[in-house]
């Protein structure tokens, strides 16, 4: 998209709105260009490294040995630790939200909401830098290439940087679409603070992509696409999905049928098998050659024994539960089997005997939790 040069003079903004907007004499924002709706973000924040108020760097390192030598890793200053950026979030706080003030319009409307974490310091705010600490310098020129190739979430998204004059440079401008101009070119063994900020609330993956020019080489070294996930608060409530066995009756019966049909005790099929079997074991409960298939053989202990095995889907055990039962007669009284360690995907039971009997009755109950 290339570069856009503006000056204050042009867009008349007061020192006290700019350094309210800015909080730094020095800054630069980088937003997210919608690419998809937040509905459609299928990104999580389980079990990854929370960052909400610490020194964290967005750092391009060279792994010699690496596939893809040149990447990025997520580096948390106060600690001195770097982590993959897929075990990490940057928690964007409801304190970083500010308006856009007039004159700023390439932004977004005036008035409207813009989330910073800010190139000064916040002790609020994640303070957010990009480095290239450590990258080796009698290998590789002394400017790297840091692109922006891809946004997912719901919000708009800039770069700039101003100098101590109000004079601004656009360096990213995604809502336009992303080339080979939307970057920024750190400096190795440097160690720069951007703002950045996000003109709606959600969640973010931002993917860059570092490149590195070698000593005595006219074109660059493609390091390693890597997406780092933003969380701008308050992140939206997300309903949890329909339980699993709704999922399969919506799946099994897409145009709707009558309420018995697709009760859990219902066997529409006429299989000997209920739907909630059907469901347990990942069958077709409108095809009858379609069935939960209960497999058995001899145990190998000194004891004699019978194992039997029912394959099934495990997640849905947490909706549906089975038994199986053995008796020395039809009438009963029945007894539940000891279940054994789970192989997998298989259920299995053990029937011990002291002495072998001459007749065995067994029985299979599921029932819907």
């Amino acid at each position: 998209m290339g570069s856009i040069s503006m000056h204050l003079s042009r867009n008349p903004f007061s020192w006290p709105q700019y350094q309210a907007f800015c909080r730094a004499a020095y800054w630069a924002i980088l937003v997210a260009a919608p690419v998809m709706g937040a509905s459609d973000l299928t990104l999580s924040l389980t079990n990854r490294i929370a960052f909400t108020r610490q020194h964290v760097d967005i750092r391009t390192v060279f792994q010699a040995d690496a596939e893809t030598p040149i990447t990025l890793q997520i580096h948390d200053g106060d600690r001195g630790i770097n982590y993959p950026a897929t075990n990490t979030v940057l928690m964007v706080a409801e304190q970083a939200k500010l308006a856009i003030p007039a004159g700023f319009e390439t932004f977004g409307p005036e008035g409207s909401p813009l989330w910073v974490l800010p190139q000064s310091q916040d002790p609020a705010l994640v303070y957010l830098g990009f480095s290239a600490e450590g990258f080796p310098r009698d290998r590789f020129d002394g400017r790297l290439r840091l692109n922006l190739k891809e946004v997912r979430g719901p919000g708009s998204v800039f770069l700039w940087q101003a100098d101590s004059v109000g004079g601004v440079t656009l360096r990213i401008n995604s809502k336009d679409g992303l080339d080979a101009d939307d970057r920024i070119e750190p400096l190795i063994n440097g160690h720069d603070h951007y703002n950045l900020g996000f003109t709606t609330a959600g969640l973010y993956e931002l993917v860059f992509q570092p490149s590195a020019r070698p000593l005595g080489s006219e074109t660059f070294l493609l390091g390693e696409s890597v997406p780092v996930l933003f969380a701008v608060e308050p992140l939206p409530v997300v309903p949890p999905p329909p339980p699993l066995w709704h999922q399969w009756v919506q799946t099994q019966w897409p145009g709707g049928v009558p309420t018995d049909e697709v009760l859990p005790e219902a066997d529409p099929d006429h299989d000997g098998e209920p739907n909630v079997a059907e469901f347990l074991s990942g069958t077709n409960p409108r095809d009858r050659s379609s069935r939960p298939r209960l497999k058995y053989y001899p145990g190998t202990g000194f004891v004699p024994s019978l194992v039997f095995e029912l394959p099934v889907v495990t997640e849905r055990l947490s909706e549906a539960q089975i038994e199986l039962e053995s008796a020395t007669t039809l009438t009963g009284p029945w007894t539940p089997l000891p279940s054994l360690t789970p192989i997998g995907a298989i259920l299995r039971w053990e029937d011990s005997f002291a002495t072998l009997p001459n007749t065995r009755f067994y029985r299979q109950r599921t029932t819907k939790l």
